[in-house]
């Protein structure tokens, strides 16, 4: 009795370890993330997480009037949910106001903070070039947006805060919608391990989708699931045509930016697939090559978006190299990166005169 008792003791024993185990390096990686990034599930349980959704305009909002602390990243967020100074409805006279529109890029997911994002550098940049004139540069990105909610907080948050410019730089979370459903989960379990299903706010589980992509998206027989070629772009074309349209209804400058990425064709394919780990970890269905193309199309889309309906479009993906020094990973950047997305937008503002003499 007692030997056929054992085994089943042993197994047991071998899985509350494990479990033990997970527990701790569960509780490592919460306290590690809240440590340096102000943000972990003990947010969620003390009911202070980034995010809410405003029931106001609907739209995925940093919670208002908040710091979140961090030893990397410390995030300050004003009235209106945005990682920005506050901003008043009523404008000074004689005053400029500009919107920057976008993702994680925008507000700037791993700049120290506030102060270090693009949109900040561009508004001191402006104030020494108008010394007499008050300038406020709004920062309107949110983290996981896509061009719809980009529209979103155009219509609710942005325009009617009346600005005299509005810059908008897409990012790239739209790809997501050409992964969702790419194939069914049994063909998908064919090409190597299926992702693992449980609670999202596991950062031992991240971490361990993160150190296993390879075996997801890097067996050498696997190609591209979805061929980037063949994707269907008109949707995208349709969501910066609306946008634009938004924007002009409202009477209101519009300059439109192309992505900038990490890694290029130009770089040793080494170099090439450490930078753009974090694009295909997020974009499973594309390998490297899939990317590359996916992001030339969009780019394309967008500079001829703004040729044929006549809106300025400042090439970010050309005056932006890739590379380390210029992005912490495949296309959140650096401090130097910040600084050049600064100088290359406001170049471009007072170079092209699209803030007036």
């Amino acid at each position: 009795m007692s030997s056929a008792i054992e085994p089943g003791r042993r197994l047991a024993m071998i899985l509350l370890t494990a479990t033990a185990l997970l527990a701790v390096l569960e509780l490592g990686l919460q306290v590690r993330s809240q440590l340096r990034f102000g943000q972990s599930v003990f947010n969620a349980l003390r009911g202070e997480t980034r995010y809410v959704e405003d029931a106001q305009t609907g739209l995925k909002l940093l919670r208002p009037n908040r710091i979140f602390p961090g030893r990397d990243v410390e995030i300050r967020s004003n009235s209106l949910g945005l990682r920005s100074p506050e901003i008043l409805l009523t404008r000074e006279p004689g005053s400029l106001r500009i919107a920057v529109v976008g993702a994680s890029t925008v507000m700037g997911e791993l700049a120290a903070r506030n102060e270090m994002t693009f949109s900040a550098l561009l508004g001191e940049r402006l104030r020494q070039h108008y010394p007499d004139t008050k300038v406020e540069v709004i920062n309107a990105g949110i983290a996981g947006y896509r061009l719809a909610d980009q529209q979103r907080m155009l219509e609710r948050i942005v325009l009617p805060l009346k600005p005299d410019l509005v810059v908008v730089y897409p990012g790239f979370n739209d790809f997501a919608d050409y992964c969702r459903d790419a194939e069914p989960a049994a063909t998908a379990a064919r090409h190597g391990l299926p992702l693992l299903s449980l609670p999202g706010w596991l950062l031992s589980v991240e971490a361990v989708r993160r150190n296993t992509g390879f075996l997801r998206t890097a067996l050498p027989a696997k190609k591209t699931l979805r061929d980037p070629a063949a994707i269907e772009i008109a949707p995208y074309r349709r969501r910066i045509e609306q946008i634009v349209a938004t924007v002009r209804a409202a009477g209101v400058p519009l300059l439109l930016a192309t992505n900038a990425r990490a890694y290029r064709p130009e770089q040793p394919l080494e170099e090439q697939m450490r930078l753009s780990e974090q694009a295909r970890y997020f974009n499973a269905c594309f390998d490297l090559a899939g990317l590359h193309t996916l992001y030339d199309r969009h780019n394309a889309e967008i500079l001829e978006t703004g040729r044929r309906l006549d809106v300025p479009v400042l090439p970010l993906h050309l005056q932006i190299p890739g590379g380390r020094r210029y992005f912490a990973d495949s296309s959140h950047f650096t401090p130097d990166g910040e600084r050049l997305a600064a100088d290359a937008i406001f170049g471009f503002l007072v170079t092209g005169g699209l803030l007036g003499s």
